[in-house]
């Protein structure tokens, strides 16, 4: 292990490292790839952990085309998102926020530039996405922003469209509905209270856009994404695309699960 930091009390603190460099990172990342070059040495493409890596890049996008073309009602998260990635204005900035919409969304959605990609990150924080969205339009006006969100991390600072109403903002809102946290139900018990994660199966988001004036899309069929995104995706102010897919809907299957341990 070689450690890089510019503080040398830092070398060695939290994992041992055979190698301490200190100094700025950018410099010495530039030492090194100078030294590389003069060197031409290259990490060998015939070995079994560059072999290994290759194969599961493989696999994982058989996997995901697979999804992606399924095209049955309702909805997964695949088909959805690659509709959204074939519509992607030029040069837009991807706001993204929740848990199976940001997860999948990042192995999905394209990221062309440095800085073209906001999410809640690697702690989750929800409720930062339409704030996020704002900013960017802001910082970068005349640009399309698209803010893919989940049905729970848009709840928690949905009435922010007023906000890009107001200052006629060019964003667009996508929510991928599965009626919950982490997933919800088709209809609602009668005969019990629903799990505390279920949200309402006919709440109707996109009526927000309604309310203030701006322009509301509802897609629950996969021939209505294409033209439902691409219309949102143009002309002035903040537009809502409401896509409802099956509240059962996840990831593809995984090897590991969460990275906690179980007893």
């Amino acid at each position: 292990i070689i450690q890089v930091d510019i503080a040398g009390e830092e070398i060695g603190a939290n994992v041992p490292a055979e190698i301490g460099l200190v100094g700025d990172g950018a410099a010495i990342v530039a030492q090194l790839n100078q030294a590389l070059d003069e060197d031409g040495w290259q990490y060998p493409g015939e070995t079994t952990w560059r072999s290994a890596l290759k194969a599961k890049v493989d696999e994982n996008i058989a996997v995901s085309a697979q999804l992606m073309a399924d095209d049955s009602v309702p909805m997964n998260y695949y088909h959805p998102l690659q509709a959204i990635r074939d519509t992607l204005p030029e040069d837009t900035i991807i706001v993204s926020e929740g848990a199976g919409t940001m997860d999948i969304g990042r192995t999905v959605l394209p990221n062309h530039g440095p800085r073209t990609r906001l999410d809640a990150g690697t702690y989750g924080t929800m409720g930062i996405g339409l704030g996020f969205a704002i900013g960017a339009a802001v910082a970068k006006p005349g640009t399309r922003i698209v803010a893919v969100e989940g049905d729970a991390a848009f709840g928690f600072s949905g009435m922010e469209y007023e906000t890009m109403v107001r200052h006629n903002l060019p964003i667009t809102i996508i929510v991928i509905n599965n009626n919950g946290i982490g997933g919800g139900i088709a209809e609602l018990p009668e005969d019990r209270d629903p799990p505390p994660g279920v949200y309402l199966p006919s709440a109707r988001y996109e009526r927000i856009a309604d309310m203030f004036g701006g322009r509301s899309y509802y897609v629950t069929e996969p021939a209505e994404l294409e033209p439902a995104l691409r219309e949102a995706n143009t002309g002035e102010g903040p537009t809502i695309v409401h896509i409802r897919i099956d509240p059962n809907a996840g990831r593809k299957p995984q090897q590991f699960g969460w990275h906690t341990p179980t007893n």
